[in-house]
């Protein structure tokens, strides 16, 4: 079975021009924004349970972008504690037929697993093992890279 918590494709939007800031580029919160979003509902389909963002860790962008880029996220789970996960996500130009991406911005942010009250919830989170040789791989450099143990 494939692993549907390793780099998967997640909340895809067109920049439009109100996104823009007085440089004409896309405003950096905007990214954020959308960004937390779309790693927010990952958290929530792995641990089944109401999210909050715990932490931004990093947030990194590499290239501008402009009104009417097309923008996706390709989100990875690092790792996961009793009550956390640690999310990163690739974000990427994607062209309009969709054969080619450019990574203009990478992000990394803590989940934390809340009740209804948005009280955290110690112990709701499974264990995230990864199997497959490559994924390891994959997750520990980016591990690495961003200094998360």
């Amino acid at each position: 079975m494939k692993n549907k918590f390793f780099k998967r494709q997640m909340a895809d939007y067109f920049v439009t021009p109100r996104m823009l800031n007085h440089m004409e580029i896309t405003h950096g919160g905007t990214l954020l924004d959308n960004a937390d979003s779309a790693m927010g509902l990952f958290a929530n389909s792995y641990c089944h349970t109401r999210t909050l963002t715990g932490r931004i860790d990093k947030f990194i962008f590499h290239k501008k972008s402009y009104a009417g880029d097309h923008i996706c996220f390709c989100v990875t789970l690092l790792k996961t504690t009793a009550k956390t996960m640690t999310i990163y996500a690739e974000v990427n130009r994607i062209s309009l037929d969709n054969s080619s991406s450019e990574l203009i911005g990478e992000a990394v942010f803590t989940y934390v697993a809340v009740n209804a009250n948005l009280e955290p919830i110690s112990g709701s989170i499974e264990q995230y093992r990864v199997t497959d040789a490559e994924e390891k791989e994959y997750i520990e450099s980016v591990k690495k890279r961003f200094g998360i143990k």
